[in-house]
């Protein structure tokens, strides 16, 4: 995952402020990205899971599109331990995987251990299965365009 850093700093900044399980969504181009919109969740969001607004969110999606900004995927909050993708992560991750048009062959899902880290995960659709592991992430510093060799 590449990902701008004043983008990566908001993120860690943001979401340790609200007590876990909160979250958003990321946006970008060519394929950094380089947009982030908190979302506190829905009524039924509680320390124990994060339930996207999805209204909201999908209006911001659609905003972001008449700028030319792609979705790449959902980050929420996790307690400081831990570092891995639940059960019920993984079936949501599968959801949202199902539910996009078969053009969208990627998506990321990153945890924030708040105050200390992100620790990203991919989605890959592969013709009808979509695979789910542990992704690198590249924190992109200053100004990137289409030119840049990253």
């Amino acid at each position: 995952m590449k990902i701008k850093k004043q983008i990566y700093d908001q993120i860690l900044k943001t979401l340790p402020t609200i007590y876990a399980e909160t979250g958003g969504i990321l946006g970008g181009k060519n394929n950094i990205i380089t947009e982030f919109e908190f979302d506190r969740g829905t009524s039924l969001s509680s320390t124990q899971h994060y339930y996207p607004n999805t209204k909201r969110l999908n209006d911001c999606i659609e905003k972001w599109q008449n700028r030319d900004i792609q979705f790449y995927g959902i980050v929420h909050s996790h307690l400081q331990e831990e570092r891995t993708l639940s059960f019920g992560d993984r079936l949501y991750i599968q959801t949202i995987m199902q539910a996009m048009p078969m053009s969208i062959k990627f998506l990321y899902f990153p945890i924030v251990l708040p105050q200390k880290e992100i620790v990203s995960f991919k989605a890959v659709r592969l013709d009808n299965e979509i695979n789910v592991a542990s992704s690198d992430i590249k924190i992109i510093n200053g100004r990137t365009n289409s030119h840049e060799k990253i």
